[in-house]
């Protein structure tokens, strides 16, 4: 209105102004003007005001200040072994909460000295720090300097971007004032501390102190504390490790700083700014590597976290993972596999001979140790105990004889060892035994304790394929089993954790528990996410798992495990040596009562590791070592005999009640009421029998060198 009369070509202001007197006419131009100053004035009143509001519109809560869940701490996921031990941790941001009561004093000093003076005097604000930021980016042409305070500071991480405008400084100041209002300076200090960045992917105090020093935040000592509060401001420009002059400059400024305001006197700030010196010239400070103890399993775990709850959750959320692996254990795995691997390795040129090694608590499922690998690196993660599917040769046979044995033969039936052929799609099948001999009639407990071919194929016709893929699959072997007579020797691919698991119900006397590696998790603040309990089916009858059990004992004692184990392993063991054709994957899977694990041997692809490099000869001398440390200080135990369980004496050689011409028997296991009745007519005095006996001895048939003679007789 005041603009249209003033442009008017004859507006009835001008026209008075003209033939007013002159005083009167001063009067009127102060009253206008003053109008118009007014006017001015509340429109940008009204500008700034509507600025504001839509700065305030657009705000955010400050809820993520009230507690530590949620996304804008990104927490990291910790694992932990069953004894409550960190083993590793999955983050993008490392931090470690702390209450400000674990914080030292002079780190508190160090930091308000070096970032916000007037901490405990200012309202949110510190308008010192304002006026000499404005004063320093009105020399620099721009914003260089933002002069906030530690209030501010904390807004900005937790809410704001860090583009440097007029607009955010606004919203920073806001925000500050209301968190102010909100907050104590005791709660604003802790969530400061526990949310700034110290360089290096590491947050928060806590983990700083970890990371450069090697020790928790209050054990921080003067020294440390103002390196640690000089980081703030830039913690990559100051780095003790990339840039220890640059970090010793600013951590003299941060002690001058607290001489200034009277925390500390020169003489301790000389004298702490001396030893930061010492500290740098001999190296003191170098940076912790990021705890990882088991890196197979780690990673393990970290795929099925991922795929449950999702990449955001695992490496944000703070979660704390509660596993079944025992660390003491793990490391028995970790050193067995290696020591080994680097024996084998030893002068060969070209593709590394690898390995696993896998161990189960029977009667838990409990995964206790896992090793993938001769060493997890970004070319080498392929987990071999869990992911890789290989032939286990004849350490699949006790699948096929425990179907057997519950179908009622028992280990002293007797097989044929003969030569035979089968038809195929292309031409006959003969399978041949290991040694390239066949050993006539042969009991079953002969025939898997020596891992005799051509007996167990002709027990996979009895049994059938069909029933033994039944067995093995109620057992725990998951993988795809073709339903041939080659089963019999192990031709269907599995993996070393499905092994470990199937052998399991041996030793927990037919009770399968299916294999568990989280025990449970909770979120950040303690609140139970997910619990796991064991899973238990009875699989077998307790006797037959107890015969087969017994019948492995004699693989460790006399069979092809007995050069390996039996001699050496001081503990009641049980297990099966695995070869598969072209000596292309070496196996041994066993048990004792308190622990069940399996070991293979292998190159990634499918070619031989060599000749005679048989599953006794390569992978049974890890599981022993393996078993030796693991089980070290643990009480040494018995397998538990089932009520319905005898003990006969037979004939060695056909399995029935021996007569006075059975000059070799052994003491054999039967479910009551499968015993002989029949007595042995092969071993007779007289002289029909002499050129028997002759050829007995000359062959030393029944005696303890007879496991000389067939002791490698696997395939």
């Amino acid at each position: 209105m005041i603009f249209y009369i003033f442009t008017m070509k004859r507006n009835p202001f001008s026209y008075y102004l003209k033939r007013a007197p002159r005083k009167k006419r001063i009067i009127v131009i102060i009253k206008v003007l003053i109008l118009i100053l007014l006017f001015t004035l509340f429109a940008g009143l009204g500008a700034i005001t509507g600025v504001l509001i839509s700065y305030i519109r657009d705000l955010p809560s400050l809820e993520p200040l009230e507690s530590y869940a949620g996304a804008k701490w990104e927490l990291p996921t910790k694992v932990y072994a069953l004894n409550g031990e960190l083993i590793g941790e999955f983050f993008q941001e490392k931090r470690e909460l702390v209450a400000l009561s674990q914080i030292p004093q002079r780190l508190i000093e160090a930091t308000i000295a070096i970032e916000d003076r007037q901490f405990f005097i200012h309202k949110g604000i510190s308008f010192k720090g304002i006026i000499r930021a404005f004063l320093t980016n009105i020399r620099a042409g721009g914003i260089r300097e933002g002069g906030s305070s530690i209030t501010q500071q904390l807004v900005k991480l937790l809410f704001l971007t860090r583009e440097k405008t007029y607009q955010r400084k606004v919203q920073e100041a806001i925000l500050a004032i209301k968190v102010e209002r909100m907050f104590t300076k005791e709660e604003i200090l802790e969530r400061y501390f526990n949310k700034i960045y110290f360089g290096h992917g590491v947050y928060g105090v806590e983990a700083a102190s970890s990371w450069y020093f090697g020790k928790h935040v209050e054990d921080l000592n003067l020294v440390e504390c103002a390196l640690l509060a000089g980081l703030i401001k830039a913690p990559n420009r100051y780095s003790p490790i990339t840039h220890p002059k640059a970090a010793e400059v600013r951590q003299k400024a941060v002690l001058r700083g607290m001489a200034e305001l009277g925390y500390i006197s020169k003489e301790e700030a000389n004298s702490a700014h001396e030893e930061l010196k010492k500290m740098l010239k001999e190296g003191k400070i170098k940076g912790s590597l990021s705890i990882n103890q088991a890196p197979y399993f780690m990673e393990f775990i970290r795929q099925r976290l991922e795929e449950k709850y999702g990449a955001n959750i695992l490496y944000k959320g703070g979660l704390r993972v509660h596993t079944t692996l025992d660390l003491k254990m793990q490391e028995a795995a970790e050193k067995a596999l290696s020591s080994s691997l680097d024996r084998l390795n030893k002068n060969r040129k070209g593709k590394r001979i690898e390995g696993a090694l896998i161990a189960l608590d029977p009667r838990t499922g409990y995964i206790k140790a896992m090793v993938g690998g001769s060493g997890f690196t970004s070319e080498n993660q392929l987990n071999r105990a869990v992911q890789a599917r290989r032939q286990p040769g004849s350490a699949f046979k006790p699948f096929l004889y425990a179907a057997a044995i519950d179908k009622g033969f028992t280990p002293a039936d007797t097989l044929r060892d003969e030569p035979v052929s089968y038809p195929g799609a292309r031409s006959e099948w003969t399978p041949q035994n290991y040694d390239g001999k066949f050993h006539g009639l042969v009991t079953l407990r002969k025939a898997l304790e020596h891992s005799i071919n051509v007996a167990s194929v002709r027990l996979m016709e009895e049994v059938t394929p069909i029933v033994t893929i039944e067995y093995a699959k109620r057992m725990g072997i998951k993988s795809r089993l073709e339903p041939y007579l080659s089963l019999a020797l192990g031709t269907s691919e599995v993996t070393p954790l499905e092994m470990a698991s199937a052998f399991g119900v041996f030793a927990n006397q037919g009770i399968r528990v299916e294999p568990m590696w989280i025990r449970h998790i909770k979120n950040v603040d303690g609140v139970l996410l997910e619990e796991n309990l064991s899973l238990e089916e009875e699989v077998l009858p307790g006797e037959t798992a107890y015969i087969l059990t017994d019948m492995m004992e004699g693989v460790v004692k006399r069979g092809t495990a007995r050069r390996a184990i039996g001699e050496k392993f001081s503990r009641p063991a049980a297990g099966k040596t695995g070869t598969s054709s072209d000596f292309a994957d070496a196996w041994f899977v066993g048990f004792t009562p308190d622990l069940v694990a399996a070991a293979w041997i292998g190159y990634d692809r499918r070619i031989s590791l060599g000749k005679h490099m048989a599953g006794g000869t390569v992978a049974a001398p890890i599981w022993r070592e393996f078993m030796e440390l693991a089980l070290e200080g643990t009480p040494v135990s018995e397998f538990p005999v089932p009520e319905d369980i005898c003990f006969v004496d037979v004939c060695s050689k056909s399995g029935l009640l021996p007569q006075s011409g059975c000059l070799w028997r052994t003491k054999e296991v039967f479910l009551r009421g499968t015993e002989p009745a029949d007595y042995c007519q092969r071993h007779q005095f007289g002289e029909s029998y002499l050129p028997e006996l002759v050829r007995i001895v000359e062959e030393g048939e029944g005696s303890d060198s007879e496991s000389d003679v067939l002791e490698c007789g696997e395939w």
